[in-house]
């Protein structure tokens, strides 16, 4: 019996609107003006780091955190003003959503009194503020902070595990790659549901193959 649904953020949950320009475009233009001759590439390296390493390490926890790392691991000093720069470009340039079958597929599990989580290597500050403005409830969030890694990483999966105190076949984990998501939970023992929008493909690995959220519910 599934006692708990865990899924992945982006591509499962939530989507992002293209952007005007590239982010990391936007904000090495804000460090040129500012004076330091930093290009793109070396900002998206900065940012990998600080998303795959310091935040996993409890040293990103807000948004002012996170770019006050980057411009650490740029070797540029984290002055408050260019921080927050950096910060509103981030914000302004980030337009999430969550697809349209997430509130109903929400609802209609805890209407099953089945639990919900979230694995993801993405900070809290990224999301929940949208979830919690959906009126999105999940019963536990694991981040890479929680987990102390990164996916696929095993222990981003048994942390949940350990969190509702319950075994694997008890879980199923519901994701849109098949490398991050399946393959660690499927060697674990989760039940797992490769989500394909874009049209059902060929998947070993996976348990279910499905197109939308809302077939989870045939499946529990």
């Amino acid at each position: 019996m599934i006692r708990v649904v865990v899924f992945d953020l982006y591509g499962t949950i939530l989507t992002s609107r293209k952007a005007v320009e590239p982010k990391d475009e936007a904000l090495s233009r804000i460090l040129i003006e500012a004076g330091h001759e930093v290009y793109y590439q070396e900002v998206w390296a900065a940012r990998q780091c600080v998303s795959f390493v310091d935040y996993p390490r409890g040293r990103a926890n807000t948004a002012h955190e996170y770019y006050t790392r980057v411009l650490e691991r740029l070797e540029i000093q984290p002055a408050s003003t260019l921080t927050s720069k950096l910060v509103a470009k981030d914000l302004e340039l980030e337009k999430t959503m969550l697809y349209p079958d997430v509130a109903l597929t929400i609802n209609a599990l805890k209407t099953k009194r089945v639990k919900t989580s979230i694995v993801t290597t993405i900070a809290k500050w990224k999301f929940k503020p949208l979830l919690k403005q959906k009126n999105i409830e999940i019963d536990y969030i694991c981040t890479a902070k929680e987990a102390q890694a990164v996916k696929p990483n095993p222990k981003s999966f048994t942390a949940v595990l350990d969190k509702f105190r319950i075994q694997p076949q008890q879980a199923m984990m519901v994701g849109d790659d098949v490398k991050t998501d399946i393959e660690p939970a499927k060697k674990l023992g989760l039940k797992t549901v490769l989500l394909c929008r874009m049209g059902k493909v060929e998947c070993e690995t996976a348990d279910r193959i499905i197109s939308s959220l809302s077939e989870l519910l045939d499946l529990i």
